[in-house]
């Protein structure tokens, strides 16, 4: 387990990645921590906590959505991004 937030974080940015996909790349470790960070507070402050796989599935939506506002590009539904993910092998 890593001392902090940061040893990841730097791991995460220095590999090497195609230059197509280096934005969506350093967008993801932000979107992981958004959503933690809710699931901190929800659980803090609301007494409520959700199960991993619904934590899994808030970040490849917020992934989804950040992509779509930022990149703009066409619009795609959430199971044709996620199929697409599988097919490149980012899914297991």
């Amino acid at each position: 387990m890593p001392g902090s937030i940061k040893e990841p974080y730097i791991s995460w940015i220095s590999w090497r990645v195609d230059k197509a996909i280096k934005k969506v790349w350093r967008m993801i470790p932000a979107i992981i921590f958004w959503v933690i960070w809710n699931e901190r507070n929800r659980r803090c402050f609301d007494g409520i906590s959700i199960p991993t796989h619904s934590l899994k599935t808030k970040c490849l939506v917020n992934l989804l959505n950040w992509i779509l506002f930022h990149l703009s590009i066409a619009s795609t539904c959430f199971l044709d991004f996620v199929s697409s993910l599988a097919s490149l092998g980012y899914l297991y």
